[in-house]
């Protein structure tokens, strides 16, 4: 007589993309995705990139163009940042930046900047995130750096170590869950 542990809603990441400068880097972002699992990647601006993995100019990377074919990564696209946020919050995703802020959690500290369904929005290659994709995020999260140099990473980098940090919380959240699962009557 064993027990069904009943599937649990896992809750998701996403990306969202904007006022990022270089080619290579938003192709970055989108790998991170892919590895990370998120299912959608929210694009604001970012004129200068073909997302269309149809287009014989695709900026697409050809590693990432049968995710999109399959329909495992979508990309919704936005001309604007204000519209893009308004779609995500409508969707019931919180939005937290990365950036150094001095209302920012620690990364390593899972239980108090994860909480449920959430989009990272990264800031910019040189300055980080502008004033009005600060004042669109419901909060912010940094990565805290040990050595002397700049505080500052690589935005690829970055978001990779926040959606790994994402993914390790969900899975021990999971298996939480589960365990409460079990151990009910």
């Amino acid at each position: 007589n064993s027990k069904k542990i009943p599937p649990t809603m896992k809750s998701q990441p996403y990306l969202i993309i904007a006022n990022i400068s270089k080619l290579p880097n938003i192709k970055c972002l989108l790998r991170n995705a892919i590895s990370a699992g998120c299912k959608t990647v929210f694009v604001a601006g970012q004129r200068k990139f073909n997302f269309d993995p149809n287009s014989d100019t695709s900026d697409i990377p050809q590693n990432i163009k049968p995710f999109l074919k399959k329909g495992l990564l979508q990309i919704v696209r936005f001309n604007k940042l204000k519209e893009c946020i308004d779609h995500v919050h409508a969707l019931g995703i919180k939005v937290v930046g990365v950036e150094i802020d001095e209302t920012s959690v620690d990364v390593e500290n899972t239980g108090d900047c994860f909480f449920g369904d959430t989009a990272f929005m990264m800031g910019n290659e040189g300055q980080g995130m502008n004033e009005k994709q600060m004042s669109l995020c419901d909060g912010f999260v940094k990565i805290s750096q040990y050595g002397g140099g700049t505080a500052s990473l690589n935005v690829s980098v970055a978001a990779g170590i926040i959606l790994h940090r994402f993914y390790a919380w969900e899975q021990s959240q999971s298996r939480h869950q589960n365990k409460e699962e079990l151990s009910k009557p």
